[in-house]
């Protein structure tokens, strides 16, 4: 059976209460992003508050992290959760890792390759394979650790790590070293099937790779609310901000929607500030291709269609020009709506 997470957010405060309750709700996973707040911190907060559901970094930023810090990071909260979480990493824009983080970004998926393979080696040597080592063109780890290899670490943890990409040379990197991807929840069924399908087959084919060792986490946009409406207007904000961005267009090319691409760049920079020039500009189809959107009846059905896609699903709720009272109001009636 297809498995189910959810992205959570917000005051650390409020996650362990969010973690329980799609615990609670029979959710097989929650995950946490990297924005304005560590991802570490924050599953570290999910895993203490559960003691079933695995919890991710959907994403953890990488590079601005050495790959043998991430390693370390990463296996403590193995430990801390009793072997349940998932190291997600993504590579972020350039902008923001140049220009906020002061690091280097390209070229990004070759980057990422190594990154991956640099953190397998310093979970060997807490393994103990104390010759563990990695020598890359743009990472080395030639001795992640402080003692011998394995002193006092848990040989028996697993940490799968996934890894988001959007582009094909990204989803090539990803299908080569890492053990999953995370599909962005701005995305169609036409995309999954069309895109996303051909390119980690491609990709594993070339890494002489079996699909059945290889995780699809997908993300999807969704929004539940007893007013049907509201919950269509949420998404038609976010889809207005993913819209935008050009690396975006093939999501909008999958139903024949690519012109709106320009369109919302046109509104965005004129009207930006204008939320109901944001939503007036997204066409009513466009919901329904690009979102999982209505009441809790119409939301069940539309994801049920399109569950078998993915391996795993990450239910992403929208954030974009919504109040924090709106985005929790979206997470519990989501978690009410799919839990099992």
């Amino acid at each position: 059976m297809t498995e189910i997470g959810i992205t959570i957010g917000g005051p650390l405060t409020v996650l362990p209460h969010l973690a329980k309750a799609a615990e609670d709700r029979g959710f097989d996973s929650v995950w946490v992003a990297e924005t304005s707040q560590t991802a570490i911190i924050q599953a570290a907060v999910a895993a203490q508050a559960t003691e079933r559901v695995r919890v991710g970094t959907n994403i953890a930023l990488a590079f601005p992290t050495a790959p043998a810090a991430q390693a370390m990071l990463a296996w403590d909260l193995a430990e801390l959760s009793g072997n349940r979480f998932t190291l997600g990493l993504g590579s972020q824009v350039r902008r923001i890792v140049e220009d906020r983080f002061g690091v280097d970004f390209r070229p990004a998926a070759a980057r990422m390759r190594e990154y991956v393979q640099a953190v397998r080696a310093a979970w060997a040597f807490h393994r103990g394979e104390d010759d563990a080592a990695f020598e890359g063109e743009h990472y080395h780890v030639r001795h992640p650790g402080v003692t011998g290899g394995g002193a006092g670490r848990d040989a028996d943890i697993t940490i799968p790590i996934y890894v988001a990409a959007v582009g094909p040379l990204m989803v090539e990197a990803a299908t080569a070293a890492a053990d999953g991807i995370l599909g962005h929840p701005f995305t169609s069924d036409r995309y999954i099937e069309t895109v996303v399908h051909e390119r980690i087959a491609d990709g594993l084919a070339a890494a002489g790779r079996d699909r059945s060792d290889f995780t699809l986490a997908q993300g999807v946009m969704i929004a539940v609310s007893e007013d049907g409406q509201q919950a269509r207007e949420w998404c038609k904000q976010q889809i207005a901000f993913y819209g935008t961005t050009p690396n975006y267009k093939g999501v909008f090319d999958s139903y024949g929607d690519g012109h709106l691409t320009d369109e919302l760049r046109a509104v965005f920079a004129r009207d930006k500030r204008d939320v109901d020039a944001l939503r007036a500009a997204v066409p009513d189809e466009a919901v329904d291709r690009y979102a999982v959107a209505g009441t809790p009846d119409e939301v069940r059905d539309r994801f049920d269609s399109m569950a078998h896609l993915a391996d795993h699903w990450i239910i992403g709720g929208p954030w974009y020009r919504m109040g924090m009272e709106a985005m929790g109001a979206n997470v519990m009636a989501t978690l009410e709506a799919l839990g099992r």
